[in-house]
């Protein structure tokens, strides 16, 4: 059966096939969670260095509040970037930090090239995008992994209603939390880029 991460709870598993759909300067997909750590690996192994390193994380309660006027506003998100990396330096963080923002529901994160700009990002729910100049060379990639290709994903998001909502939550793992990795990343230069709705 298809497994998502810890952090995250989807109403209909069985629903979920590891399918990808192709646009046109994107990669959709699912993968069952067991997965998610070789793929961005391998992924990681195609990237032109220099990298980045992307970090999304919900703002603190006191942070929304000064943003959201009623009920009805969305939620916001701050985007951390971390530049200039180097395949071992990307390596270190998901060797550190890896279990724990893959099993987290709340942080999104994404690996990327400054060359080509060709990027993995782990989204909510752990929806998985690639995003490239040219996706379908990573179609044999991801059938590699067991992938298969279709014209109509069905994600967890199609699956979700009024009275069969998907939900998540913040994990700790080892005594830390997306917040701890946030600034321990802060340290070795991570920064905050902007404020997005999310």
């Amino acid at each position: 059966m298809f497994q998502t991460a810890s952090g995250v709870y989807i109403p209909f598993p069985e629903r979920i096939k590891e399918e990808f759909e192709v646009f046109e300067n994107r990669i959709l997909f699912n993968l069952s969670f067991e997965k998610m750590k070789p793929v961005m690996g391998a992924f990681l192994e195609q990237l032109t260095e220099p990298l980045f390193f992307v970090l999304e994380l919900p703002l603190m309660q006191q942070e929304e509040e000064e943003l959201r006027k009623s009920e009805s506003d969305p939620f916001h998100k701050k985007v951390c970037y971390l530049d200039g990396q180097t395949k071992d330096q990307i390596k270190d963080i998901l060797v550190k930090y890896g279990d724990l923002l893959l099993h987290d529901g709340m942080s999104q994160f994404a690996l990327a090239s400054h060359v080509t700009g060709d990027e993995i990002y782990i989204q909510k729910y752990k929806i998985i995008t690639i995003y490239s100049k040219n996706p379908t060379a990573y179609i044999t990639f991801l059938e590699k992994h067991g992938l298969v290709q279709t014209d109509n994903l069905l994600t967890v998001w199609n699956t979700f209603t009024r009275d069969t909502p998907g939900s998540t939550r913040r994990i700790e793992l080892d005594g830390i939390d997306a917040f701890d990795v946030y600034d321990e990343l802060v340290k070795l230069g991570m920064y905050d880029a902007k404020i997005v709705e999310g």
